[in-house]
C-alpha cells in the first residue's frame, strides 16, 4: 500500500512537472514565432505588407495581420473560430488564448513610435499533448511494473526472513509438547532472530521446570498412596475370606476390592505417565470404549450406553486411554437422564494441529453452562448440576492425561452434555 502511493505521488508529480514544461517550451516558441512575424511587417505607401524573408514560410501559414482598425490584412485558410478568436485579440492588446488545440498569441507591431497594426500567430499544442500522453502512459505501465515487482521482491524477502521464525515457533511448539528438554541454544540475542530463540529458550526453561515440578508432584502423592491402598486391599481381601460374613457385608468389601484395584490403576498410570512411556503403544478406543460401556451397563442399570464408529489406533497406551476415557463417561452416566452416546471418529484437520483420533461422549442431561467449559477442569470444581459425592477431580486428571499423550479434551457448551476427546493417531509403520 505505501509502495502504490508513493509510486502514485511521484508519478503525479512527473506528470504536472512535464505538463509545465511542455507547456514553457510551446510559449517560448509561440512568442517566438510572434517576434519574427512582427520583423516581416513593412509600411508601404501607407499599407502594411510582408516582406519575403527566406526562412520564415513556416511562420506566415499561422499568422494573421491586423490594420490599427483591426480589418485584417492577411490571414490563413483557418477555421471560422480561430478567424473570430484572432480578430478578438488584435483589438485587445498583446494577449495569448487557447482555442482547443492551437494556442494564438498577438503582437503589436510598430513604426518607430508609431502604432502601425498587429499580428496574431497561431501555434498547434497537438504534438505537446501526444507527447505529454506518451510519456503519462509510459510513466503508469513502469509504475505497473515497478508495483509487480515490489510485491513479488517484498513477497520473497519477507517469505525468506519469516521462514526461520515459523519453523523456530513450529519447533519451540513441538518440544513444548513432547520434549521441554531441547533448546535452540542460539548464543546472546544480537538480532531479533537470535532474540526470539533466546526468549523461546526461556519460555521452553520455565515449562521444563513447571512441567517437572508438577510431575514430582504428582509422583510423591501416587507413591504415598500406593502404601495405604495396597493395605486396604489386603485387609478387605482377608476379610472377605470369612464363611462367617454376611452376604451384605461380603459383596461391601467386593466393592471395595473393586474400587482399590480402580484406583490402584490409575496411580500406576499416574507413576509411569511422566517417565516418558505414556506414548509408547497403539490404543484401539473402540475396545476402550466397548470395557467401558460394559462397565457402565452393570454400574448403572438405567442409563442405555451405545458406542458408534470407529478410527485408527492413538498413540496412547491402553490404560493411559482407559484412565482417560473413564472419567469423562463416568461424569456422562451420572448426569444423564437415560442415555449416553460415544462417536468415535477422525478429527478435522482444522480441529487439531495433527492427525488425531476423536471420541465424542454426549449424554442427554442439562449439559454444561457457557461459564463451565473451562471450569469443570478446575481441580475440586462441581457443576450445579452435579449430584453423588464426587470430588471434581476426574474431568481436571482426564485432561491433564490427554495432554501428556499430545491430546486435549474439551467440553462444548449447551443442552445435553457434550465432551470431545481427542488423541494423537499411532503413525502408519
Amino acid at each position: 500500500m505505501a509502495i502504490g502511493v508513493a509510486v502514485a505521488l511521484l508519478t503525479a508529480t512527473f506528470w504536472l512537472l512535464l505538463r509545465g514544461w511542455l507547456r514553457h517550451d510551446a510559449d517560448v516558441l509561440l512568442a517566438s514565432h510572434a517576434r519574427s512575424a512582427a520583423a516581416l511587417v513593412a509600411v508601404d505607401a501607407g499599407r502594411l505588407v510582408l516582406e519575403e524573408t527566406p526562412g520564415d514560410e513556416a511562420i506566415e501559414p499561422n499568422m494573421w495581420l491586423f490594420d490599427p482598425g483591426a480589418s485584417p490584412v492577411v490571414r490563413p485558410p483557418v477555421d471560422r473560430s480561430l478567424d473570430t478568436a484572432a480578430a478578438a485579440l488584435a483589438s485587445s492588446g498583446p494577449a495569448t488564448r487557447v482555442i482547443g488545440q492551437v494556442e494564438l498569441r498577438s503582437l503589436p507591431v510598430q513604426d518607430g513610435s508609431r502604432h502601425v497594426g498587429t499580428v496574431v500567430v497561431a501555434l498547434s499544442l497537438a504534438p505537446y499533448v501526444h507527447s505529454e500522453r506518451l510519456a503519462v502512459g509510459a510513466a503508469i505501465v513502469l509504475d505497473v511494473v515497478i508495483l509487480i515487482g515490489a510485491a513479488v521482491l517484498v513477497r520473497r524477502v519477507v517469505g525468506s526472513a519469516l521462514r526461520p521464525v515459523a519453523e523456530m515457533t513450529a519447533r519451540a511448539r513441538d518440544w513444548g509438547a513432547h520434549d521441554p528438554d531441547q533448546r535452540f541454544g542460539l548464543g546472546p540475542p544480537h538480532d531479533e532472530i537470535t532474540g526470539l530463540a533466546a526468549t523461546l529458550d526461556g519460555l521452553l526453561t520455565r515449562l521444563a521446570a513447571s512441567l517437572r515440578h508438577e510431575a514430582l508432584v504428582t509422583s510423591q502423592i501416587a507413591h504415598e498412596l500406593k502404601t495405604p491402598l495396597a493395605r486396604m486391599r489386603t485387609g478387605a481381601e482377608a476379610s472377605a475370606r470369612y464363611d462367617t460374613l454376611a452376604e451384605s457385608l461380603r459383596a461391601a468389601l467386593e466393592g471395595v476390592l473393586t474400587e482399590v484395584d480402580q484406583l490402584t490403576g490409575v496411580i500406576e498410570t499416574l507413576l509411569k505417565a511422566p517417565g516418558g512411556t505414556a506414548t509408547m503403544e497403539g490404543a484401539d478406543l473402540t475396545e476402550v470404549a466397548a470395557r467401558l460401556r460394559r462397565t457402565a451397563t452393570a454400574e448403572h442399570p438405567r442409563v442405555r450406553m451405545s458406542l458408534h464408529g470407529a478410527a485408527r489406533p492413538a498413540l496412547c497406551e491402553p490404560a493411559l486411554a482407559e484412565r482417560i476415557l473413564a472419567p469423562v463417561v463416568d461424569n456422562a452416566l451420572r448426569h444423564a437422564r437415560s442415555a449416553v452416546t460415544l462417536r468415535i471418529d477422525q478429527a478435522e484437520p482444522a480441529a487439531a494441529r495433527t492427525d488425531a483420533t476423536r471420541v465424542t461422549i454426549t449424554d442427554d442431561g442439562t449439559g454444561f453452562t457457557p461459564d463451565e467449559v473451562d471450569a469443570v477442569f478446575e481441580p475440586g470444581y462441581r457443576g450445579a448440576a452435579s449430584t453423588g459425592d464426587g470430588a471434581g477431580l476426574g474431568l481436571p486428571l482426564a485432561r491433564r492425561l490427554a495432554r501428556l499423550a499430545g491430546g486435549d479434551i474439551l467440553v462444548l457448551p449447551g443442552p445435553g452434555g457434550r465432551v470431545v476427546v481427542t488423541l494423537p493417531v499411532l503413525p502408519d509403520t
